[in-house]
């Protein structure tokens, strides 16, 4: 061989062996999770692997060493999917921050739902931390229609917001709907729900002009479009077995009727003392072919605006409850008659807390299977509300799985991830990429110590962060790192009905 010959050949190895080791050099993954606890409640996996994400996605779950721009050390750490809160109010910046500590990467405003829907969805997009998304409200209809007030926010998000349309009498809540005011009802649906509205919100206790003649006939085209509906189920009578009955058996019957998947929201707060019954009763339906889900939240007391349909005349007898039971949040005062008829007069658009849920029901319904776990996050008013907005996941990980023993861990992430996804991904595609931990699936993933994690947040202090969540991502980007908010973060996505979510 020529001496020419000989360098070129040199020159070409080196040179490919300086490309080979560039390329091994270089990181094969965006982040790798290193020696977590994988939990996945689809396969229930249980198992220490390291995890590979590149572009959003779940690449790699073995048990190879890998690379990547960042790592984070998962060692003695859950590696659960991100929770997925179906029922959240809170829908601006500082409730995704208080839900993204507490392991949510997608916050759903479904019980109380918009209209119109693409602004909400266009105020989001590209300012959020976590995914986000909204049913189409019936209650936001029914103002549109009865006073041509349009406005994209949830009506429970903030109260005050809404203060100025919330009086008692107001006519779109206490009055019924005229024939042609049923049809602009029905066409606003649909035109939500074509927008991308992820089913139909009803707040129908809070619209106690709404018949039952009324629900029937939306819930048929909401069976039409098989469209879910997400029901706040309707006033009672009294609070005992026989009258707590009734809404959830109305609601199956029209769901058996029409064909609408309903979703029954808080059955803590609903059913009160005959939560087994009520669950029992839906376990039993499903059985039948009827397409009925609910959820529940971690805590003894409910909340809602004080101004409310809710705490018209006669509340005592429906919701089983007396006036010291009323806690009012900017002072932590217990309420008599006198302090309930000022502030409800004075302040009607500010939430209330109610303490008349039996802890037996919590347990109940937090370990029945197919119960999802929902947060009903309600904003925060200068520092004051409720605590489920910011500690509902953590606490049943904590409280309930650890202390009390009610469930196991993987029955929790379940309900917390894998069933609220389920839920929904008929509708929208892009929800079969959530609640699990597969190759493929969205890198929404929750990192939590299962030793400490627990909730802060009281209802004298509802805003301290939960403790024991290290690291959440959305799409592979952390927004919670080392347990604090990374303020630069924000990966959020918007999750809508129809096929433009598969992608």
């Amino acid at each position: 061989m020529s001496r020419k010959l000989s360098a070129a050949v040199m020159l070409v190895f080196f040179s490919c062996f300086a490309t080979l080791q560039s390329t091994a050099a270089e990181p094969a993954f965006d982040v790798v999770i290193l020696s977590g606890r994988v939990m996945d409640p689809e396969s229930m996996t249980d198992r220490i692997a390291n995890i590979g994400i590149r572009d959003g996605r779940i690449a790699e779950i073995s048990a190879r060493s890998m690379t990547g721009m960042r790592t984070i050390d998962a060692k003695g750490l859950v590696v659960a999917p991100g929770f997925i809160d179906l029922h959240s109010h809170a829908q601006y910046a500082l409730g995704y921050d208080l839900q993204a500590l507490d392991g949510v990467t997608t916050a759903l405003e479904l019980e109380a739902g918009v209209y119109p829907v693409k602004p909400f969805y266009k105020q989001r997009e590209g300012r959020t931390r976590i995914n986000f998304g909204a049913s189409v409200g019936l209650q936001s209809i029914r103002v549109k229609i009865k006073t041509g007030i349009e406005d994209p926010q949830s009506p429970l998000a903030p109260f005050s917001h809404w203060a100025d349309i919330l009086p008692r009498k107001a006519e779109w809540a206490e009055s019924g709907l005229s024939p042609a005011e049923r049809e602009d009802e029905d066409r606003l649906f649909e035109q939500g729900f074509a927008d991308g509205g992820l089913g139909l919100g009803v707040l129908y206790e809070y619209l106690p002009g709404m018949g039952r003649d009324e629900l029937y006939g939306v819930l048929k085209v909401a069976g039409r479009l098989k469209a879910p509906v997400f029901v706040h189920a309707r006033a009672v009578e009294r609070a005992d077995p026989d009258h707590l009955m009734a809404p959830i058996q109305e609601l199956i019957a029209d769901s058996a009727a029409t064909g609408a998947p309903i979703h029954i929201c808080h059955i803590g707060s609903k059913g009160l003392g005959s939560v087994s019954l009520l669950l029992d009763l839906i376990d039993s339906a499903r059985k039948h072919g009827v397409d009925v889900s609910t959820e529940v939240y971690p805590y003894d007391a409910g909340s809602t605006a004080i101004g409310s349909a809710v705490y018209n005349p006669g509340w005592q007898e429906r919701l089983g409850a007396k006036f010291e039971d009323f806690e009012w949040p900017p002072t932590g005062e217990r309420m008599t008659a006198e302090s309930f008829a000022r502030f409800r007069r004075e302040s009607p658009g500010t939430a209330a807390i109610l303490h008349h849920i039996p802890e037996a029901s919590i347990v109940a319904a937090v370990a029945h299977r197919g119960v999802m776990i929902a947060s009903d996050a309600i904003p925060l008013v200068n520092g004051a509300g409720h605590p489920r907005g910011t500690g509902t996941f953590a606490r049943v990980l904590g409280v309930y799985v650890r202390e009390k023993q009610a469930l196991t861990l993987m029955d929790a992430i379940g309900k917390m991830t894998l069933l609220p996804a389920q839920r929904l991904e008929n509708i929208a595609p892009s929800m079969r990429r959530k609640g699990r931990v597969k190759v493929g699936a969205d890198a929404d993933l929750t990192l939590f110590d299962p030793a400490t994690v627990i909730d802060k947040a009281t209802y004298r202090n509802p805003a301290k962060p939960s403790y024991g969540i290290p690291y959440v991502l959305v799409a592979g980007v952390p927004v919670v790192d080392h347990g604090a908010i990374v303020a630069t973060a924000f990966p959020g996505r918007g999750v809508r009905s129809g096929a433009g979510n598969a992608d």
